[in-house]
């Protein structure tokens, strides 16, 4: 699939699943705020970014049902992990903030993923 599509549409799928993963590790801290000696978590995929651009990921792809498009299974290849963050308690503005840029961030790939996929359709039309 690489030689079709190159290492974008790999690296953005990847950056798409760990996105989601983090959005449910910010809605859990979310609904503990007021559980007492809850500990805010967070997603450290930082080692997954820069194995996405240096093209170190092995992607294997998953699936719950025959009609269903594979995503990537995770972690991928390295050290994605839930952690626990250093705040003491879990802050209301703090969550909503790490939420909002995290839905910022999915978006924005999710468009990179799109336009990607246009220019591959406009290649394909002109080509007929």
């Amino acid at each position: 699939m690489e030689q079709l599509f190159g290492k974008t549409i790999n690296g953005l799928a990847a950056v798409i699943g760990c996105r989601s993963e983090r959005h449910k590790v910010i809605l859990s801290n979310l609904v503990n705020i007021d559980t007492p000696d809850y500990r805010p978590k967070d997603l450290v995929f930082k080692t997954e970014l820069e194995n996405a651009a240096g093209g170190k990921m092995d992607i294997i792809l998953t699936t719950t049902n025959v009609r269903h498009i594979g995503r990537p299974s995770l972690p991928l290849n390295g050290t994605m992990e839930v952690v626990d963050r250093e705040d003491e308690e879990v802050s209301l503005d703090r969550e909503m903030m790490d939420l909002a840029e995290n839905h910022l961030m999915y978006n924005t790939t999710v468009e990179l993923l799109a336009r990607k996929f246009r220019s591959l359709k406009s290649a394909i039309q002109e080509v007929r």
